[in-house]
């Protein structure tokens, strides 16, 4: 036999979930807000920084741009600037001609 709670403590006990609910979400809501003012000072304070290092530093004639093809730089895709004569930067992979027997097998079975 069960008891059933009375309308009171069920009125109770969802008041009480109304609010660990709504605080938890308050919580979240504090939390981002937090975590987007320390990355909007840092990113701020980064620029300010590589902004007066560029002003006071002296560049060097022989530096070269920073490019803005990353995925050319690493030979994922073709660099746009016609440099078509250029070896790829990862060769083609091929066996090992000294390789005498597969090794995608498991040595323990047999053949």
């Amino acid at each position: 036999m069960t008891i059933r709670p009375s309308r009171e403590e069920s009125r109770r006990e969802t008041v009480r979930r109304i609010q660990v609910g709504s605080a938890g979400v308050g919580g979240v809501l504090l939390l981002v807000g937090l975590t987007n003012v320390l990355v909007d000072n840092i990113r701020k304070d980064s620029v300010l920084s590589a902004g007066t290092v560029a002003i006071g530093a002296a560049i060097p004639s022989n530096a070269t741009a920073p490019s803005s093809e990353p995925l050319a730089d690493l030979g994922v895709t073709p660099s746009s600037d016609g440099a078509s004569g250029q070896a790829p930067a990862v060769p083609d992979l091929e066996p090992d001609p000294r390789l005498q027997k597969p090794m995608d097998r498991d040595p323990r079975q047999g053949q």
